[in-house]
């Protein structure tokens, strides 16, 4: 699928914020994550199904989760955003910054090393990576990626 100008803009936007979130992985996971901004939780602006924490403002949703080999759906306090471009932010805030994903961070360029290590944090599904790259491969997403540090 070919995202809309606004997500890549906002993509970009986040990449030039936070050098170390490259574009085509932010892309693929507001895809994978939203179903391309059709599927988030009801009033979040939050398609990135990034979770709240303790005093963050939050909506409850139903989301899937992998436990123990087996998917379960659970009610999970999910993040509430201002708008898309706050949660595109947040999001490459997080991948750049938060010391668990310092591994991802350390296999870039190298954008399916970065995935990898990054998917190993970020989602319970063991499929995740997988799916990313295919994404990213399949919609050509690496040509919205600018280039690292700029």
């Amino acid at each position: 699928m070919t995202p809309s100008p606004e997500v890549i803009a906002a993509a970009q936007a986040a990449q030039r914020a936070y050098a170390q979130a490259p574009t085509s992985v932010t892309i693929a996971q507001f895809g994978q994550e939203s179903g391309w901004g059709k599927s988030m939780p009801p009033d979040s602006f939050n398609p990135f199904g990034i979770k709240a924490l303790a005093g963050q403002p939050f909506v409850m949703a139903q989301t899937h989760e992998v436990v123990g080999g087996r998917a379960v759906r659970v009610l999970a306090p999910f993040r509430k955003y201002g708008s898309l471009a706050e949660a595109f932010l947040d999001h490459a805030r997080l991948l750049a910054t938060e010391p668990v994903y310092a591994e991802a961070r350390g296999k870039l360029p190298d954008i399916a090393g970065y995935v990898q290590a990054m998917a190993a944090h970020y989602a319970t599904d063991p499929h995740y990576a997988e799916d990313l790259l295919a994404l990213i491969r399949g919609d050509g997403l690496a040509q919205y990626d600018l280039p690292f540090g700029g």
